[in-house]
């Protein structure tokens, strides 16, 4: 299998030096770009799975270049960490990397988060929407939820929320249902699930799970995804009953707050199921909000 790429735009020689080591030990194939304009020139043709990226460049700003990838349709989704040592300027980037590390960078931080990405090397070189809803692949998904692991870490924001959505019974509407009629269906609960969300919110459907999942990145009050979760309830519940075919379809939603406790995003999406499981057995009401402990409590 080919090594994910990561490319390494930055012109201290010796920081790139660090990084470069960081990165290959990890598994990577490292590219390095020590000017902006060059940085430019590779994106051309180049998608990398992820780039450590300095604000500071001869010719073209790290700003120009982090614009330049959000704003392309073929790079948007790549990963961005941006690495400054002005943390003025850091606060008033008018497009918003995925991480943000301060120099001096703590490379154990760094290391750490390259390998956990490893484990998803292959979400960003594979189709990141899933086929029939539109929305992100679990792969993808999971990529999003390391990153947001890794801010939390380092941020004032100690915690994250993952909102999940399982439909009841959904495996029996593949008998009632013929194959273009099953993807229109599952097309349209999908609508339900996002109507509510905000359009640039990490949405994802994973078919094998069952599961429509977003990120809650900023949790000012545990009510607030409480009634983000109940306004998706609703819609996807109108739906339901218009739709069920007699079935009884239920939609079962809550929020697993996460916080630096989880190592990796397969322990959030392992939590996410038992969540699902406590839901469906009715010890919680719909929706509800779990975290780590709760769910342990009840396991």
């Amino acid at each position: 299998m080919e090594k994910p790429i990561a490319l390494i735009v930055e012109d201290d020689r010796d920081i790139v030096a660090l990084f470069r080591h960081v990165l290959d030990v990890a598994g990577y194939h490292t590219e390095i770009v020590l000017d902006g304009k060059d940085a430019m020139d590779r994106l051309d043709v180049l998608i990398p799975h992820i780039v450590l990226l300095d604000l500071q460049l001869p010719r073209v700003s790290g700003i120009e270049i982090l614009k330049r990838i959000r704003d392309d349709e073929r790079l948007k989704r790549v990963p961005v960490v941006v690495i400054t040592a002005y943390a003025p300027m850091a606060d008033s980037l008018p497009v918003e990397p995925d991480l943000l590390l301060l120099k001096p960078v703590d490379i154990n931080q760094l290391s750490n988060l390259v390998q956990r990405l490893q484990v998803t090397q292959g979400a960003l070189s594979e189709p990141i929407h899933e086929e029939i809803t539109g929305l992100y692949t679990l792969p993808f998904f999971s990529v999003r939820m390391t990153f947001s692991l890794e801010r939390i870490r380092q941020s004032s924001f100690r915690r994250f929320g993952v909102l999940f959505a399982e439909v009841d019974r959904l495996d029996e509407v593949k008998d009632h249902l013929n194959e273009a009629e099953l993807r229109t269906f599952l097309r349209k609960l999908a609508d339900q699930f996002r109507i509510t969300l905000r359009p640039t919110d990490t949405m994802a459907w994973s078919p094998e799970r069952k599961l429509f999942l977003t990120l809650i990145e900023e949790i000012p009050t545990p009510e607030a995804p409480l009634r983000i979760a109940g306004r998706v309830r609703d819609s996807m519940k109108r739906f339901l009953e218009s739709n069920d075919r007699g079935l009884g379809l239920r939609a079962n939603l809550g929020v697993l707050l996460c916080d630096s406790e989880y190592q990796n995003s397969d322990q959030i999406i392992n939590d996410l199921e038992l969540a699902c499981v406590q839901l469906r057995a009715g010890l919680y009401t719909n929706p509800s909000i779990f975290d780590r402990e709760m769910l342990l409590e009840r396991k």
